[in-house]
């Protein structure tokens, strides 16, 4: 990675942090995928198991033979993957991001954790707007709202895990290459994240700026 890169890295996670329970500090940025969602940084993180119960989900998925982007290989497996929200609060704009050796094709862009900043992994909104739609089913208000005790199902397109792990595997705390479970306990392949945009005429939006600038000139 560039010095240049670096630099630019390490000042938007300098001026991305948020409080929560169990802070996460990183960013979004699209990349020629599927939809675009605008530069973002991440705010929290949803998960199972080690998660406080302000941020805690339950997950399940199975098989599917829908799709939710075009780029969908039909020789591949799909998976249809259910979280429930057992936070107590309501959450919106939350994306799914790869773990390290996870692959999917409905991705609209990459995100990386502030903890490892070199390493973007493949990410996209769970929503049912755009080319790529991956939410199919709210159990509430089908609104993108994720209510307390609302279960959602989305799609993970041809899902691949290098490790073996299973699609709704979210057990690990932290995001892309610096999720980090719990040996011989958890084997997560994905993160839940709420991404946010910055606010307008902000020093991370800024800084962000200056990484895709980086990015394509790559």
């Amino acid at each position: 990675m560039s010095t240049k890169r670096s630099i630019c890295l390490l000042a938007i996670f300098t001026v991305a942090g948020f409080a929560s329970a169990n802070p996460v500090n990183g960013i979004y940025f699209d990349t020629p995928g599927c939809d675009t969602n605008g530069n973002r940084q991440a705010r929290e993180e949803l998960g199972t198991i080690i998660f406080p119960s302000d941020e805690l989900i339950s997950s399940s998925s199975s098989q599917t033979t829908l799709a939710s982007c075009a780029t969908d290989n039909p020789g591949m497996p799909n998976y249809l993957v259910s979280i429930t929200n057992l936070s107590g609060q309501e959450w919106v704009d939350l994306f799914y991001v790869a773990d390290v050796g996870t692959g999917i094709s409905n991705f609209d862009g990459e995100a990386a954790s502030a903890a490892a900043p070199g390493m973007f992994e493949e990410a996209f909104r769970i929503d049912s707007v755009g080319v790529n739609r991956p939410l199919v089913f709210e159990s509430m208000t089908f609104d993108g709202v994720f209510e307390v005790g609302e279960t959602w199902q989305f799609i993970l397109q041809d899902f691949t895990s290098a490790f073996g792990g299973a699609p709704d595997d979210f057990s690990s705390l932290d995001f892309a290459g610096a999720s980090t479970g719990i040996p011989g306990v958890t084997d997560s392949t994905g993160s839940i994240v709420q991404f946010l945009v910055p606010a307008p005429g902000s020093m991370s939006l800024l800084a962000m700026g200056g990484l895709l600038a980086v990015r394509r000139r790559r």
